[in-house]
Parts: C-alpha cells; structure tokens; sequence
C-alpha cells in the first residue's frame, strides 16, 4: 500500500501559509484540498491522499467516464484557475453505492500523472475504527455558503463536532437512513452545503486525518438535520485495495 516513495511527504501537515458559518481558508492552508469537475465544470470536492490518488464520494462520479474528470490542486479561486486541471485516468466507485440512499458513498480517483510535489500535501487516512464521538472537526470546500446560494469561488471551512452515532441515527433523518458507514457532523451554523460533496471532512489528531466524506443532508445547517459524511475508518479494507498502487506517505514523527 505505500508503493515506492521517491520524495518522502509527510502527510496531514498544512503548510504555512463555502461552507455555511464558515470563513475563508488562506491560499496553501488546506494542501490536500481538491475541486472536482466533469466536463470543465466544478461539481464536488476531492482529498489528496497520495501524489496521484484522491478520495472523493461516489454520488460525484457515478457512472461517468474517467476521461470527463479533471481535478483543481494548488488552485485557490476556481473562477480565476491557471490550468484546466488534471486528468482522472480511473475511478474506483465502491460497489455496494446505493444510489437511493447514499450508504458506501466513497470513490478513489487515479491520475493519469503524479501531482507535482510543490502543489500539494496529502491528508493521513485513519486507522480502523478510530473514535470519534465528540471530536471536533473540519469541513471545507467551494460549496454554497447559504442554502440554496451559489457556489463560492474561493474555498471556505467550518469547525463542526461529530455527533455519536446514536445522536446520528435519532437525528430527524430517522434511523433507516443512517448506517454504521455514515457519520453525523455540524455545530451552529455551521455545516457542509451544496457543492461541497466528495471534499473533506478532517480532524487535526494531532496530524489532520481525513474521517469523512461529505455524502448527504437535509438543507444546510438546519436545525436536528447534521451533514451526512461517509465514515473513512469503516472503508479502511476496501481503500488498501483500490489504493493498492498508492504511494502513502505517513505522519510525521
């Protein structure tokens, strides 16, 4: 799973450099970021996890072709980009998707050549069943900033906390709709929107660590209705398959 590393890079270090209720994330804040587009258009968010692999949900891709998929990394305002992107080569969807009620909503994205090493920094993966309950958490991307608003050309994060997941399946979706795969998130005002699909949901533990994908919800920031993310540790088995050829870097000691 780690491959052959000719440059070692840690992972889960932000260099130093919309989301509702959120602010803005400065430019090189956020190194594993992504912006997803299918024929040139923006439609979800992406995490870098190694130099040519990214984790997105699977709802953003599902079956379209690799060869209408490119990615933003490095870039900050998508209205105003220096490139077109790069291209997806492959798309791993997981399986066992269910398009009507988004549980296993995870995708791994391979490019057709390696990022190059000053546009990026890729986010650590969880371990198995890591916990959670409680924490404190990060979402960002370039999703709308109010419910129903337009997309943001820049991108923006939230602090959330992570619901348990009794609270996530007594929430107002009811339980049917909540599966152990799913995680619960927001805080006040604060939540994932649309446009923000497939981007990254991370805690800082203390290397930040990509624990969600942003998958579903009702509204944006509704009161008793979390955002919806898919819950990274439960995949941890499927991910070392499709990130078989992936050079993983690992947290810095």
């Amino acid at each position: 799973m780690k491959g052959n590393c000719s440059v070692v890079i840690a992972c889960g270090v932000m260099r130093g450099a919309r989301v509702v209720g959120g602010g803005a994330v400065t430019p090189g804040e956020f190194p594993w970021l992504a912006a997803l587009k299918r024929d040139g258009k923006l439609i979800c968010g992406a995490t870098v996890v190694a130099r040519d692999h990214l984790i997105t949900a699977t709802h953003c891709i599902y079956e379209v072709e690799a060869s209408r998929l490119t990615v933003l990394v490095g870039e900050y305002d998508v209205n105003n980009t220096r490139s077109d992107g790069f291209q997806v080569s492959h798309v791993f969807q997981h399986p066992d998707f269910n398009r009507y009620t988004y549980d296993n909503d995870i995708a791994v994205l391979r490019l057709a050549e390696p990022l190059p090493d000053k546009l990026y920094r890729p986010a650590c993966l969880p371990d198995d069943d890591d916990y959670l309950d409680g924490g404190d958490a990060i979402v960002s991307g370039w999703g709308s900033t109010v419910e129903k608003g337009p997309p943001s050309n820049i991108p923006m994060k939230a602090e959330v906390q992570i619901w348990t997941q009794e609270e996530c399946t007594n929430a107002g979706y009811g339980r049917r709709k909540v599966t152990p795969r799913m995680i619960c998130a927001n805080a006040p005002d604060r939540d994932s929107c649309t446009g923000d699909s497939g981007g990254p949901l991370l805690m800082a533990q203390p290397h930040f660590t990509l624990v969600g994908i942003v998958s579903w919800g009702r509204g944006c920031a509704r009161q008793g209705y979390p955002g919806v993310y898919a819950r990274v540790d439960r995949f941890m088995p499927w991910l070392k398959v499709a990130l078989r050829h992936a050079c993983l870097c690992q947290p810095p000691f």
